[in-house]
């Protein structure tokens, strides 16, 4: 369940470079470590994961936006336990 008197709080990208976030609908729950995308840069691709279990508030990004390490992917509301 998420308790609305929780803030969202911000998933940011590792490392600079081109952003490709999973196929997801605003509103899709998050089991921590599921897979939010991938940052891919001139020689790597580092992937992103949810760091807690939650569900996708908003996208902050599109599908080849390019990021510097610290932007702001994605807003989750995290879930809690009853």
């Amino acid at each position: 369940m998420t308790d609305p008197g929780y803030d969202w709080r911000l998933v940011v990208a590792p490392a600079r470079g081109t952003v490709r976030p999973v196929d997801a609908p605003e509103g899709s729950r998050f089991a921590a470590g599921s897979p939010l995308g991938v940052v891919r840069g001139r020689r790597d691709q580092i992937d992103v994961s949810a760091g807690y279990a939650g569900v996708l508030a908003e996208w902050l990004v599109h599908d080849g936006d390019l990021v510097d390490a610290g932007d702001p992917i994605a807003r989750l509301y995290p879930e809690v336990s009853p």
